[in-house]
């Protein structure tokens, strides 16, 4: 790699990174235009905050179940580490999930981590892109089968035609992700376009991943626990709602709660700030809850998303700590 070529990727990022933020403060700031900032901060102030500690709660306990997904899928490829080691590298991935591309620019830390520890790219970055995987699929599966269970309720089909599609393409990326021979051909499409380096590293990667179709009873385990873990998120925004006065039925919040989190994770944005509350006032106001009201909760829900997370920031500071005194030690021996 030439000289010219790194300086021009630190460009391209910092370019990138304001981009982002331009469109998560544009989103806010039309937001505000049309619900007032006052009226959110009046909402924030008079909250329930016995509903929030217990959202915080409850993203704290999906923290630990999530950790535990993760923590099987690494053991499947042979990861021998500690689930207490998995568990940091975890709320280290969520804190700055708070901050990065969308809800998941953090799962660049877990892998960096799992690779560190385990000197294991592949296995580090198959595990990771499963874990998300899984936890989207599960996400949207929970959202299609209320929404079926309870379709004379809902006030518009289009939201469940959406969810229909977004499934469909998991399930897609399913057959793919198990099927050697289709995801051959779809790789044929686009080898002309890719380099050879990136084809190969997505090829091991692919490899990795694939394996799980042969662990039928491991697959269960993942699926059910990240049923639990995407319940238990789609609680926390509930909570939050009843914070601030929302008591909508619940149903709402799983099946549009999943929408808000796959938009939210585009990495169009930081942290999904902006499109977060954008799509959720798009779905809440469609079943009568104010505006306002819609960005009150969903930016409190924001807010306990990162207390709950903030172990994985002070992880992360006290790790930095570690290695700048031993890099220190190591440079300044005397």
């Amino acid at each position: 790699m030439t000289l010219e070529v790194r300086k021009r990727r630190p460009r391209k990022k910092i370019w990138l990174n304001v981009i982002k933020f331009v469109i998560s403060a544009s989103l806010i700031i039309y937001l505000l235009q049309r619900v007032g900032l006052d009226s959110i901060l009046q909402q924030l102030a008079a909250a329930n905050w016995t509903f929030a500690v217990i959202g915080i709660g409850m993203f704290s306990l999906s923290n630990a179940l999530g950790s535990l997904q993760w923590y099987i899928l690494l053991r499947s490829q042979h990861i021998d580490i500690s689930y207490r080691s998995v568990l940091s590298f975890y709320h280290v991935g969520l804190f700055f999930n708070n901050f990065l591309l969308g809800y998941v620019g953090g799962d660049a830390f877990r892998i960096w981590d799992i690779s560190k520890k385990a000197n294991d790219t592949t296995a580090a970055f198959s595990t990771v892109l499963f874990d998300r995987f899984v936890g989207f699929f599960a996400l949207t599966s929970l959202a299609m089968i209320i929404s079926l269970i309870w379709l004379q309720m809902l006030t518009s089909i289009k939201t469940v035609y959406f969810i229909a599609v977004v499934l469909g393409a998991w399930l897609f990326g399913l057959y793919l992700l198990f099927n050697e021979r289709a995801a051959r051909i779809m790789v044929n499409v686009f080898r002309p376009f890719l380099p050879r380096i990136v084809l190969e590293k997505s090829r091991n990667v692919y490899m990795a991943i694939n394996r799980f179709r042969h662990k039928k009873r491991l697959m269960v385990r993942v699926f059910f626990i990240a049923t639990i873990v995407q319940a238990m998120r789609v609680m926390v925004h509930y909570w939050a709602a009843l914070a601030v006065g929302v008591n909508e039925k619940l149903l709402y919040f799983f099946i549009f709660i999943p929408i808000i989190a796959m938009a939210a994770s585009l990495p169009i944005s930081l942290g999904g700030i902006g499109v977060r509350e954008q799509s959720g006032v798009s779905l809440f106001t469609g079943v009568g809850v104010a505006a306002s009201k819609v960005v009150s909760f969903e930016f409190l829900a924001y807010l306990i998303a990162i207390i709950a997370t903030i172990p994985g920031g002070i992880i992360f500071a006290i790790r930095r700590e570690k290695e700048h005194i031993h890099y220190r030690r190591e440079t300044n021996p005397l």
